[in-house]
């Protein structure tokens, strides 16, 4: 092994370890009490039952809701931010 592929070698596994940690940084974990993890949580149960479910919520002092079908769409108030489909926020980050 030449000194030249030692080198290259160390330098992409740098760039690998780099490109990972930023990555990893990102992530941050849910709050509990966040109806979109509530949402998450209920989805996950739905799929497995079968059986369709309701969540009520009070985000900023105003009530709503969200129903949860046994084919995975999301029926939701506009003020929780919720996409039918994939139940992901709709909201930015």
């Amino acid at each position: 092994m030449t000194l030249l592929e030692l080198i290259v070698c160390v330098a992409v596994l740098g760039l690998m370890a780099a490109v990972s940690v930023l990555a990893l940084r990102r992530t941050v974990p849910r709050d509990p009490i966040d109806p979109m993890s509530i949402i998450a949580n209920t989805l996950e149960n739905v799929l497995a039952t079968g059986a369709a479910a309701t969540l009520q919520f009070t985000v900023n002092g105003r009530p709503a809701s969200a129903t949860i079908n046994p084919d995975g769409s999301i029926l939701a108030d506009s003020v929780l931010g919720v996409d039918r489909f994939t139940g992901r926020s709709t909201r930015a980050r």
